[in-house]
């Protein structure tokens, strides 16, 4: 176990450093009657204020070899020996302050952080209910509990618990923290930016919660906003390579290209182990005439994570695409997962698909200015699936000419795979666009009959990101008398996840095969799950 430094957050959940954090607790209980050795626990807990765990753990023995029965002294040397990742020592202390104290509350509290350190979560939680028993209103009590019960994927109970500890201390900004997360894994990201927001009004330098706020914001689409998010918490903590990362991440999806690599190359000089940057940036430096720079990327990652098959595959992927197919076999032959397994299949596809395997690409904007680029002169460009806004603004930048989107803005008609009714919704919201942009809004197969009646022409361009088969098939159908030689269409979910023969990939082949269209692949890429295609 990682040592627990006198800086790091305090493990009862507090949202205060470890050095000013439990230790208070116990120096407040100290002056009961029974302590006999001040002097030595004092020390102990000054020495660990100081960051120096080792030291402290000699003056609590010290006070112990004293008093022996002392129950303060023993959970005091276990939170040094914590900060020393001797979890198992510790949990032995916290057992011997029980033996001798069953109600001492802070032992009950800390032997359940240890022993969610060691993953025995179901004990951890009894720990933390014999707590809340003995104090009720004890708030880290009931906040550690929420993190346990959502460690089990226990996620509404987690709420519940995360809301007793903000009624009893309103003011616990790790509680608000926490407590959004929790929301945001049940999806419920609108209450979870509020939780976000009043935990920074009452710590406006708490970067995690800046960090978190602006990864919630980008799955809202609110990319500015998201981008500010991460900006504020790199202005507390500019060493947060997780935040230079994240923006990163947010820069690249507003097609901020050379920004999201800059951003990413700074997380990986803070941390050069941050494996998750060196994947995201392999994305950013793909460049289908020199994959070198983004295999070196992969190698890296893999060497990081060996076990990781998503890795695994983009690695392989990419040797393969350079000519190394020895090299990728070892890589694709260690794949055993469903999802990655997928990948592979669609990777055969492309490189059956024609003589020549199409670009590979990296970021959502390239796909749209190759496919611009290559479309017909003249004609509608179209987006089917608009919601936050996001690509549309990219396209009618590009495009230099009035863009049509269409989108109910209520999410998805039907159940998609394991996504229910109505996911992606934006409750109704239309987001801002630019005014060379024209937003439909309503279910396509009631919004398109009327437009394609007002507007003549052929197809230049269009994005879908229906997702599902049906609505794929819709646009096509409704439009296949328009799209024409030279019409380019970027599909948003065509590969790249476990079911992707069966969406917007069937809708096409199955369109091709019933109107007899011709095509070709322009570029692909299995990071963005995008496809472009041109009707020749």
């Amino acid at each position: 176990m990682k040592k627990l430094g006198r800086n790091d957050p305090c493990l009862c959940g507090s949202g205060m450093k470890y050095k000013h954090c439990c230790l208070l607790r116990e120096t407040s209980q100290a002056q009961a009657p029974h302590r006999r050795t001040p002097n030595d626990e004092e020390q102990g807990i000054a020495l660990i204020r100081q960051g120096k765990p080792d030291q402290a753990a000699a003056c609590f023995r010290k006070a112990l070899a004293k008093t022996p029965n002392h129950p303060v002294a023993h959970n005091n040397l276990g939170i040094a020996l914590l900060m020393l990742g001797r979890t198992q020592e510790a949990v032995a202390c916290y057992r011997t302050a029980l033996a001798i104290a069953p109600d001492h509350v802070d032992s009950h509290c800390n032997l359940g952080n240890a022993l969610a350190l060691e993953g025995r979560s179901d004990e951890a939680v009894a720990c933390y209910r014999r707590a809340i028993a003995i104090a009720p209103n004890y708030a880290a009590a009931h906040y550690n509990l929420g993190g346990a019960l959502g460690n089990q994927g226990r996620h509404d109970e987690a709420v519940a618990c995360y809301r007793r500890a903000l009624a009893i201390d309103p003011n616990y900004v790790e509680a608000y923290n926490n407590l959004g997360n929790t929301l945001v894994i049940q999806d419920k990201l609108d209450e979870a930016v509020v939780c976000y927001e009043r935990a920074l009004e009452l710590r406006p330098d708490f970067v995690e919660a800046h960090n978190d706020l602006g990864d919630t914001l980008k799955k809202l689409g609110k990319m500015d906003e998201a981008a500010e998010s991460f900006r504020t918490a790199l202005k507390f903590k500019p060493a947060f390579a997780e935040a230079h990362n994240n923006l990163g991440t947010v820069l690249q999806e507003m097609g901020r290209l050379d920004e999201a690599v800059e951003s990413i190359r700074t997380a990986l000089k803070l941390k050069p182990d941050y494996f998750g940057a060196h994947f995201n940036l392999h994305s950013l430096l793909l460049d289908p005439t020199d994959p070198g720079p983004s295999i070196e990327c992969l190698k890296k990652a893999v060497a990081l994570k060996p076990d990781h098959d998503e890795f695994r595959f983009f690695l392989g992927m990419l040797l393969d695409y350079s000519g190394d197919s020895e090299a990728a076999a070892g890589h694709f032959d260690r794949i055993s997962r469903g999802p990655e397994l997928a990948k592979l299949d669609a990777w055969r596809h492309f490189k059956s698909a024609g003589k020549k395997i199409p670009p590979m690409i990296g970021s959502p904007i390239q796909a749209f200015q190759l496919g611009l680029a290559a479309a017909r002169p003249s004609g509608l460009v179209l987006e089917f699936g608009v919601r936050f806004g996001t690509s549309i603004r990219q396209i009618s930048a590009l495009a230099n000419q009035q863009v049509h989107g269409f989108d109910s803005f209520e999410g998805l008609p039907e159940t998609w795979h394991h996504e229910p009714r109505g996911s992606y919704t934006t409750k109704g919201v239309v987001p801002a666009v630019p005014e060379n942009v024209i937003l439909h809004v309503g279910w396509f197969e009631n919004t398109l009959p009327g437009f394609l009646k007002n507007n003549a022409g052929p197809v230049r361009f269009m994005n879908v990101d229906c997702d599902i088969y049906s609505s794929t098939r819709t646009v096509l159908d409704r439009l296949a008398e328009r799209i024409v030689p030279g019409t380019v269409i970027v599909f948003d979910e065509y590969i790249g996840y476990e079911q992707w023969r069966e969406d917007e990939f069937r809708a096409f082949q199955e369109a091709v095969a019933r109107h007899g269209w011709r095509y070709e692949y322009l570029c692909f890429s299995f990071f963005t799950k995008q496809v472009a295609v041109r009707l020749t």
